[in-house]
């Protein structure tokens, strides 16, 4: 589960993280960098933001996952989704697989 917090506005927010997955081909280990940016909603409490131990805890819980980078994808932006509910996010993935650089990403726009 990924949680969140409340501080005050920023325009943008940026984050990188590595973490493992287990390749659903030749159950070799993928290694993964997954930036996110997104732009934070706002009230008049504060705007809303991943708390970074929670997004580590939950990164770390795909270890023993077998799943395609694809899916991969698709899941984070809609846990990201549900937990932030950001005026914009963009998800990047990166992944190296036998010295092929594979990118892809995933946006959405309210």
């Amino acid at each position: 589960m990924i949680r969140t917090i409340k501080a005050g506005p920023v325009d943008q927010v940026h984050l990188e993280a590595s973490f493992t997955a287990i390749c659903p081909v030749d159950h070799s280990i993928d290694n993964y960098i997954v930036e996110i940016d997104y732009k934070p909603t706002c009230g008049n409490d504060g705007c809303i933001y991943i708390e970074l131990n929670s997004l580590r805890e939950y990164l770390d819980g795909f270890r023993d996952r077998i799943i395609y980078h694809e899916d991969l994808i698709n899941e984070l932006i809609s846990r990201f989704m549900e937990a932030l509910n950001p005026v914009e996010i963009t998800v990047t993935l990166i992944s190296n697989y036998r010295g092929i650089k594979y990118v892809i990403k995933r946006g959405i726009n309210k």
